[in-house]
């Protein structure tokens, strides 16, 4: 089975969990998919549930497939007045 690299760097609430992490996961995986190797490697953190991947043009959709490696940001949800 091939894997891709993916590089997710972190923002906000999650940059307690340092600058970002690198994994690899089967090619054709899903965004969802790859959130929840990113929940188990955060120690189940519940803001990746609420959270966005993006790349560096687009906010990718939980039915978004990757087959290449990719550097992502994680964006955690955003409240405001």
């Amino acid at each position: 089975m091939n894997e891709i690299t993916l590089n997710i760097k972190f923002f906000g609430g999650f940059r307690k969990f340092g600058e970002g992490v690198s994994f690899a996961v089967p090619m054709g995986s899903t965004i969802a998919a790859i959130k929840g190797v990113l929940l188990e490697k955060l120690n189940g953190e519940a803001l990746v549930l609420d959270s966005v991947l993006a790349n560096d043009s687009e906010i990718l959709r939980d039915d978004d497939i990757l087959n290449s490696d990719a550097s992502l940001s994680i964006l955690p949800p955003v409240c405001g007045g």
